[in-house]
Protein backbone atom coordinates (compact mmCIF):
# COMPACT_ATOMS: atom_id res chain seq x y z
CA UNK A 1 0.00 0.00 0.00
CA UNK A 2 1.16 3.27 -0.67
CA UNK A 3 0.94 5.91 2.23
CA UNK A 4 0.78 9.92 2.07
CA UNK A 5 1.15 12.89 3.96
CA UNK A 6 -2.24 13.38 6.10
CA UNK A 7 -3.82 16.49 7.13
CA UNK A 8 -5.96 18.04 9.78
CA UNK A 9 -8.25 20.84 9.94
CA UNK A 10 -9.92 22.76 12.82
CA UNK A 11 -12.45 25.67 12.77
CA UNK A 12 -14.79 26.38 15.43
CA UNK A 13 -16.82 29.82 17.08
CA UNK A 14 -14.96 29.35 20.17
CA UNK A 15 -11.55 28.78 21.27
CA UNK A 16 -11.56 24.80 21.31
CA UNK A 17 -8.48 22.29 23.04
CA UNK A 18 -7.43 20.70 20.36
CA UNK A 19 -6.40 17.65 22.18
CA UNK A 20 -8.11 15.08 21.18
CA UNK A 21 -8.53 15.41 17.62
CA UNK A 22 -4.70 15.79 17.56
CA UNK A 23 -4.43 12.68 19.73
CA UNK A 24 -6.37 10.62 17.39
CA UNK A 25 -4.47 12.45 14.08
CA UNK A 26 -1.37 10.99 15.69
CA UNK A 27 -1.83 7.69 15.20
CA UNK A 28 -1.64 7.80 11.47
CA UNK A 29 2.53 8.51 11.91
CA UNK A 30 3.04 4.58 11.97
CA UNK A 31 2.73 5.48 7.78
CA UNK A 32 4.31 8.64 7.78
CA UNK A 33 7.30 8.91 9.80
CA UNK A 34 9.48 12.14 8.58
CA UNK A 35 7.83 14.75 10.22
CA UNK A 36 5.09 16.22 12.32
CA UNK A 37 3.20 19.79 12.64
CA UNK A 38 1.14 22.07 14.47
CA UNK A 39 -0.25 25.21 13.65
CA UNK A 40 -2.40 27.26 15.29
CA UNK A 41 -3.88 31.19 15.62
CA UNK A 42 -3.55 31.94 19.48
CA UNK A 43 -4.72 35.77 18.59
CA UNK A 44 -3.81 37.30 15.47
CA UNK A 45 -0.56 35.92 15.27
CA UNK A 46 0.63 32.38 14.26
CA UNK A 47 2.23 29.71 16.39
CA UNK A 48 3.71 26.62 14.73
CA UNK A 49 5.84 23.74 16.54
CA UNK A 50 7.08 21.04 13.99
CA UNK A 51 9.93 18.62 14.06
CA UNK A 52 11.55 16.16 11.15
CA UNK A 53 10.51 12.99 13.44
CA UNK A 54 7.81 10.57 14.16
CA UNK A 55 4.82 12.14 16.27
CA UNK A 56 4.81 9.45 18.18
CA UNK A 57 8.46 9.23 19.14
CA UNK A 58 8.48 13.05 19.96
CA UNK A 59 8.08 14.86 23.41
CA UNK A 60 6.98 17.77 22.07
CA UNK A 61 4.61 16.47 20.25
CA UNK A 62 3.07 14.71 23.57
CA UNK A 63 3.06 18.06 25.39
CA UNK A 64 1.69 19.86 23.14
CA UNK A 65 -1.49 17.28 22.81
CA UNK A 66 -1.83 18.01 26.33
CA UNK A 67 -1.29 21.11 27.00
CA UNK A 68 -4.40 22.62 28.29
CA UNK A 69 -3.28 26.29 27.08
CA UNK A 70 -3.41 25.58 23.55
CA UNK A 71 -7.03 26.94 22.59
CA UNK A 72 -7.62 28.42 19.15
CA UNK A 73 -10.82 28.63 16.64
CA UNK A 74 -8.21 27.55 13.97
CA UNK A 75 -6.19 24.46 13.91
CA UNK A 76 -3.65 22.68 11.07
CA UNK A 77 -1.84 19.75 11.54
CA UNK A 78 0.15 17.61 9.22
CA UNK A 79 2.06 14.62 9.24
CA UNK A 80 4.49 13.55 6.51
CA UNK A 81 5.49 11.04 4.17
CA UNK A 82 8.51 12.24 2.37
CA UNK A 83 7.75 11.51 -1.55
CA UNK A 84 10.87 14.50 -2.52
CA UNK A 85 12.70 16.37 0.29
CA UNK A 86 14.84 14.79 3.34
CA UNK A 87 13.15 15.00 6.82
CA UNK A 88 14.40 18.18 7.82
CA UNK A 89 12.72 21.22 9.98
CA UNK A 90 12.86 23.20 6.44
CA UNK A 91 10.81 20.55 4.91
CA UNK A 92 8.46 19.76 7.66
CA UNK A 93 4.54 21.34 7.23
CA UNK A 94 2.85 23.30 8.06
CA UNK A 95 4.99 26.58 6.47
CA UNK A 96 3.86 29.80 6.92
CA UNK A 97 4.39 33.29 5.64
CA UNK A 98 3.14 36.96 6.43
CA UNK A 99 0.87 38.82 3.55
CA UNK A 100 -0.38 42.36 4.44
CA UNK A 101 -0.28 41.73 8.36
CA UNK A 102 -2.23 38.48 8.40
CA UNK A 103 -0.31 35.08 9.13
CA UNK A 104 -0.84 32.48 6.59
CA UNK A 105 -0.09 28.89 7.03
CA UNK A 106 -0.07 26.27 4.89
CA UNK A 107 0.09 22.31 4.32
CA UNK A 108 -0.34 19.97 1.50
CA UNK A 109 -0.49 15.73 0.77
CA UNK A 110 0.32 14.68 -2.68
CA UNK A 111 2.91 15.92 -5.36
CA UNK A 112 3.28 18.66 -7.44
CA UNK A 113 5.38 17.03 -10.41
CA UNK A 114 5.76 19.91 -12.57
CA UNK A 115 6.58 22.71 -9.41
CA UNK A 116 8.78 25.22 -12.63
CA UNK A 117 5.26 25.79 -14.48
CA UNK A 118 4.24 27.51 -10.92
CA UNK A 119 5.51 30.61 -10.83
CA UNK A 120 7.97 32.94 -7.65
CA UNK A 121 8.05 36.02 -7.15
CA UNK A 122 7.89 38.19 -3.74
CA UNK A 123 7.83 34.55 -1.88
CA UNK A 124 10.72 31.98 -2.14
CA UNK A 125 10.85 28.72 -0.30
CA UNK A 126 13.50 27.93 2.21
CA UNK A 127 13.32 24.47 1.64
CA UNK A 128 13.47 21.87 -0.90
CA UNK A 129 9.87 20.71 -1.15
CA UNK A 130 7.13 20.75 -3.85
CA UNK A 131 4.94 21.41 -0.89
CA UNK A 132 6.88 25.08 0.02
CA UNK A 133 7.14 26.25 -3.70
CA UNK A 134 3.81 25.76 -4.46
CA UNK A 135 2.47 27.52 -1.48
CA UNK A 136 5.34 30.21 -2.58
CA UNK A 137 3.17 30.99 -5.65
CA UNK A 138 0.03 30.87 -4.34
CA UNK A 139 0.85 33.37 -1.75
CA UNK A 140 2.38 35.25 -4.42
CA UNK A 141 -1.05 34.93 -6.66
CA UNK A 142 -3.22 35.96 -3.12
CA UNK A 143 -0.57 39.48 -2.95
CA UNK A 144 -1.23 40.23 -6.81
CA UNK A 145 -4.82 40.01 -6.30
CA UNK A 146 -4.95 42.73 -3.98
CA UNK A 147 -8.01 40.62 -2.01
CA UNK A 148 -9.48 43.08 0.50
CA UNK A 149 -12.68 41.26 1.07
CA UNK A 150 -12.24 37.39 0.81
CA UNK A 151 -16.03 36.78 0.70
CA UNK A 152 -15.75 38.12 -2.95
CA UNK A 153 -12.89 36.00 -4.00
CA UNK A 154 -13.93 32.70 -3.05
CA UNK A 155 -14.49 31.80 -6.31
CA UNK A 156 -11.42 32.91 -7.89
CA UNK A 157 -9.30 31.23 -4.84
CA UNK A 158 -10.83 28.15 -6.27
CA UNK A 159 -10.22 28.56 -9.66
CA UNK A 160 -6.58 28.67 -8.71
CA UNK A 161 -6.08 26.00 -6.78
CA UNK A 162 -7.61 23.74 -9.57
CA UNK A 163 -5.10 25.73 -11.73
CA UNK A 164 -2.37 24.35 -9.49
CA UNK A 165 -4.00 20.72 -9.10
CA UNK A 166 -3.08 20.55 -12.92
CA UNK A 167 0.33 19.70 -12.24
CA UNK A 168 0.16 17.25 -9.92
CA UNK A 169 -1.62 15.96 -6.87
CA UNK A 170 -2.77 18.31 -4.24
CA UNK A 171 -4.87 18.18 -1.70
CA UNK A 172 -4.00 21.23 1.01
CA UNK A 173 -5.46 23.10 3.58
CA UNK A 174 -4.55 26.84 4.57
CA UNK A 175 -5.64 29.65 6.15
CA UNK A 176 -5.14 33.37 7.37
CA UNK A 177 -6.12 33.62 10.80
CA UNK A 178 -9.65 34.19 9.76
CA UNK A 179 -10.80 31.65 7.05
CA UNK A 180 -9.80 28.13 6.81
CA UNK A 181 -9.65 26.77 3.57
CA UNK A 182 -9.51 22.80 2.41
CA UNK A 183 -9.53 21.66 -0.77
CA UNK A 184 -9.50 18.30 -2.34
CA UNK A 185 -7.45 16.97 -5.43
CA UNK A 186 -9.55 16.91 -8.84
CA UNK A 187 -8.23 13.30 -9.41
CA UNK A 188 -9.46 12.27 -6.09
CA UNK A 189 -6.08 11.37 -4.95
CA UNK A 190 -6.03 10.35 -1.14
CA UNK A 191 -8.67 10.82 0.53
CA UNK A 192 -10.72 13.84 2.65
CA UNK A 193 -13.90 14.01 5.20
CA UNK A 194 -14.91 16.62 7.18
CA UNK A 195 -17.65 16.35 10.42
CA UNK A 196 -20.28 18.93 11.41
CA UNK A 197 -19.33 19.02 15.70
CA UNK A 198 -22.22 21.02 17.83
CA UNK A 199 -24.49 20.12 20.71
CA UNK A 200 -25.91 17.85 21.47
CA UNK A 201 -22.82 15.94 21.27
CA UNK A 202 -23.15 12.69 22.98
CA UNK A 203 -20.43 10.26 23.33
CA UNK A 204 -17.70 9.56 20.30
CA UNK A 205 -15.05 7.14 20.07
CA UNK A 206 -11.59 7.55 18.38
CA UNK A 207 -11.06 5.01 15.26
CA UNK A 208 -7.52 3.85 16.39
CA UNK A 209 -7.40 3.89 20.00
CA UNK A 210 -10.16 2.14 22.42
CA UNK A 211 -10.79 5.46 23.91
CA UNK A 212 -14.37 6.67 24.20
CA UNK A 213 -15.32 10.49 25.23
CA UNK A 214 -18.46 11.90 26.30
CA UNK A 215 -18.66 15.53 24.85
CA UNK A 216 -21.11 16.45 26.69
CA UNK A 217 -19.54 16.52 29.79
CA UNK A 218 -16.56 17.73 28.51
CA UNK A 219 -17.70 20.44 25.74
CA UNK A 220 -19.29 23.96 26.15
CA UNK A 221 -22.48 23.09 24.86
CA UNK A 222 -22.13 26.83 22.55
CA UNK A 223 -19.15 25.67 20.83
CA UNK A 224 -20.14 24.26 17.25
CA UNK A 225 -17.66 24.05 14.32
CA UNK A 226 -15.87 21.09 11.79
CA UNK A 227 -12.88 19.30 12.02
CA UNK A 228 -11.68 18.31 8.25
CA UNK A 229 -8.68 15.35 8.03
CA UNK A 230 -7.47 12.86 5.61
CA UNK A 231 -8.65 10.05 7.49
CA UNK A 232 -12.04 9.50 9.76
CA UNK A 233 -10.29 10.38 13.29
CA UNK A 234 -13.48 8.70 15.42
CA UNK A 235 -16.93 7.38 14.93
CA UNK A 236 -19.16 10.27 13.85
CA UNK A 237 -20.71 11.15 10.56
CA UNK A 238 -18.09 12.22 8.76
CA UNK A 239 -18.80 13.09 4.94
CA UNK A 240 -16.51 12.79 1.87
CA UNK A 241 -15.38 15.86 0.15
CA UNK A 242 -15.51 15.83 -2.85
CA UNK A 243 -13.20 15.24 -6.05
CA UNK A 244 -12.26 19.22 -6.95
CA UNK A 245 -14.32 20.58 -3.99
CA UNK A 246 -13.14 24.12 -1.70
CA UNK A 247 -14.64 24.11 1.80
CA UNK A 248 -14.29 27.61 3.28
CA UNK A 249 -14.85 28.06 7.03
CA UNK A 250 -15.14 30.96 9.12
CA UNK A 251 -16.16 30.89 12.99
CA UNK A 252 -17.15 27.51 12.66
CA UNK A 253 -19.56 28.05 9.91
CA UNK A 254 -19.27 26.90 6.17
CA UNK A 255 -19.53 30.23 4.03
CA UNK A 256 -18.18 28.67 0.77
CA UNK A 257 -18.84 24.88 -1.02
CA UNK A 258 -19.07 24.48 -4.41
CA UNK A 259 -21.65 22.63 -6.50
Amino acid sequence: MFFVCELLGLCFNQLVRPSLSVRGFGYSDKDNPDGWGIGFYPDQSAQIFKEPIKASSSDLFRFLRDYPKINSKLVLAHIRKKTIAEPQYMNSHPFSRELDGDMYIFAHNGTIEETDELSLGRFKPIGSTDSEHTFCHLIDKINKKEIKDWSNNFSWIHNLLKEINKFGKFNCIFSDGEYLFCYHDTGGHNSFYYVRREAPYGEIKLMDEDLKVNLDRETDPNQKGFIAATNRLTNENWKEFKKGELIILKNGEIVYQND
